[in-house]
């Protein structure tokens, strides 16, 4: 009995580690389900060709862990929470609303969608106040010496590009099972995405970004609010081998949206997309959004002291939304324009994680290229993005990140992010 009992344990550990991975991919393929067989296609192109053109560039001492600390050290980080932040967002779902009709969506999945969204809005406004003082009560502990550490991972390249491949094999597996009818079963996508199950930590954030654009020759620069919600990762997964079966290494997957807006009106003629101006007590002039969903491998690659680490290879999707329309340009071919163009591409990522203790610090750079949707041309889109975080126990989450995308060729529609600071807290109550 003394035998049985450890192995069993043992056999059933292994087991849902398996179905959770399993789980993890069926939901990629259900992701992938969202597209039109011809974005599907093209995805799958990308995808394909994602090796050749992505080179991880990797720095583990790159200055935004500088810049990240830097914040950390302010008694009042950018983006202080304030009243302003719920005013805008119900004024932005106000404009939602107002726009629905246009995504041309079932009614369930519209009602899907909007309930949703006023759920996680009600949590946002019910944890205002935790939310705001979150940071000030774990600044302390978000602290790492980054000017005196040096971390340096022999053979990434070769370990990167070992993970990278089992990764995209699985990743074309989903490919195949996927169902490319376009945006539907909106319940069934949302109840995985926050299911605990698969993702044990979600996160509400906000914060600000600042941004260099370009519109068509126009440029501007811009200062904007963000909202955040998504997964965050605990990077404590272990091997498992799946009946001798691959794959071999720890497996985690993760996801977020990002909205961003600006207190007024972009330059040149973008105006307030909310149909009924202020009556929700807010603005939405929205700027950016983005999203992903990716599948980690995130082996061991040693310790040292109590500080152990982790490489981190990731593969997925992500899109990515310039918002603003700038209709009075003041060029004919911009007079009827919408704004809102989105690009959506496979995703490839590279990074490492550590842990001392409850604090795990982590480091991801990620490459994606793909198409923009519903346009005329066949506008390519690409994204490059660095990011480092830190996480503290299950209670917060803080990130910084710099990032560039682009939507059209010839660089005429651009966002160069040259910083993103958000703080985040973990919310149990997120789950459905």
């Amino acid at each position: 009995m003394k035998t049985i009992l450890p192995t069993l344990a043992l056999t059933l550990c292994l087991t849902m580690l398996s179905n959770q991975a399993n789980a993890q991919w069926n939901l990629f393929a259900d992701l992938l389900s969202q597209m039109d067989e011809g974005t599907n296609q093209f995805y799958a192109n990308n995808l394909d060709s994602l090796n050749e053109n992505w080179v991880p560039n990797f720095d583990p001492n790159n200055e935004l862990f500088n810049l990240l600390n830097g914040n950390l050290l302010d008694s009042v980080p950018p983006g202080n929470l304030d009243g302003s932040y719920q005013n805008d967002l119900n004024a932005g779902l106000d404009s939602l609303i107002a726009h629905l009709p246009g995504f041309d969506l079932s009614g369930p999945d519209e009602d899907t969608l909007l309930g949703e969204l006023d759920w996680i809005n009600g949590i946002f406004g019910n944890n205002n106040a935790s939310l705001g003082g979150i940071f000030g009560n774990y600044q302390d502990s978000l602290s790492f010496d980054s000017m005196n550490w040096d971390v340096t991972i022999l053979g990434f390249d070769s370990l990167n590009n070992q993970n990278y491949q089992v990764l995209e094999d699985s990743a074309n597996g989903a490919l195949d099972l996927s169902d490319p009818n376009g945006p539907h079963d909106f319940a069934n996508i949302l109840d995985q995405l926050f299911d605990v199950n698969l993702f044990p930590d979600l996160e509400l954030a906000f914060g600000t970004l600042n941004a260099d654009l370009r519109y068509w020759g126009y440029d501007y620069s811009e200062r904007a609010k963000v909202a955040r919600i998504g997964s965050v990762p605990r990077f404590d997964k272990r091997v498992f081998n799946n009946n001798g079966q691959l794959p071999t290494f720890p497996i985690e997957a993760r996801w977020h949206v990002m909205v961003s807006w600006m207190d007024n009106p972009a330059p040149n003629g973008s105006t307030d997309t909310n149909p009924n101006g202020e009556a929700s007590g807010g603005k939405f002039n929205p700027l950016l959004f983005s999203g992903d969903y990716a599948l980690m491998a995130t082996p061991g690659i040693g310790s040292w002291g109590k500080t152990t680490f982790r490489l981190i290879t990731s593969l997925g999707t992500e899109f990515g939304t310039y918002a603003p329309s700038h209709s009075g340009i003041n060029q004919p071919f911009s007079s009827a324009n919408k704004g809102y163009m989105t690009g959506v591409g496979a995703q490839a990522g590279a990074g490492f994680a550590f842990t001392t203790g409850d604090l795990t610090v982590y480091s991801i750079g990620t490459f994606a290229q793909g198409q923009a949707l519903r346009c005329p041309k066949p506008y390519p889109y690409t994204s490059r993005r660095y990011e480092v975080g830190m996480r503290y126990g299950n209670y917060v989450n803080v990130r910084y990140s710099s990032g560039f995308t682009s939507w059209q060729s010839d660089n005429n529609r651009v966002a160069d992010v040259k910083n993103q600071f958000t703080i985040g807290i973990i919310l149990p109550e997120l789950h459905h």
